[in-house]
């Protein structure tokens, strides 16, 4: 049973010029790959993930879904980063990592976009002790609904019904049982958007 979450080391993602100025750019990237790596890679690596290209975490769900996590750094430099995160079917035969089942961290922590703060050694220890804190609490079990294919199937049905829906719901919905072999169309997909390889088995 988890505790009530409190956010910590979450600010805005903007810093304003005079703050920009007293941040250590180059201690707060070493900061930030480092407490990514110690904690927050860590803990992904205990849940079955495996890194994928600099910043992202990818596992395959029993129904062979892709579950996706990436850390969005601030694009001006403000040394914050928000937590992305989606589903995807590797059966369908995608070019592109598609986000549109999946949503940012802080909607599903407090239903608003979050961004946490590396400027500094003990910012980004916090930071990204936060975030693995709410990966186990709030996004794994999140996934873990998807793992049912009743619960996917009545997703794709509600969100194929919404004209502003993000992703084909329709197609993924049709792939479920379609005709092709679900198996060899995994590995092509696998192989196509360069996954790691951990997730053919």
């Amino acid at each position: 049973m988890f505790r009530r979450f409190a956010l910590q080391g979450n600010r805005s993602c903007i810093r304003s010029d005079e703050e920009m100025l007293r941040v250590d750019r180059t201690a707060a990237d070493a900061a930030f790959k480092k407490y990514r790596k110690e904690i927050l890679e860590s803990c992904l690596e205990k849940q079955g993930f495996c890194k994928w290209k600099t910043n992202s975490y990818v596992r395959r769900n029993s129904i062979g879904l892709l579950e996706y996590i990436d850390l969005q750094k601030e694009q001006h430099g403000s040394r914050t980063f928000t937590v992305n995160f989606a589903l995807m079917p590797l059966y369908v035969p995608e070019e592109s990592i598609q986000l549109g089942l999946g949503d940012r961290l802080g909607q599903l922590i407090a239903r608003r976009d979050v961004w946490w703060d590396f400027a500094d050694d003990a910012a980004a220890g916090r930071s990204f002790q936060n975030v693995a804190d709410a990966v186990l609490q709030f996004l794994l079990p999140w996934f873990a609904r998807f793992s049912e294919e009743a619960f996917y199937i009545k997703r794709l049905r509600k969100d194929g019904r919404s004209p502003s829906c993000g992703y084909d719901s329709r197609g993924w919905l049709a792939a479920v049982n379609g005709t092709e072999e679900k198996s060899a169309m995994i590995q092509e997909t696998i192989g196509r958007l360069g996954l790691p390889r951990e997730l053919l088995g």
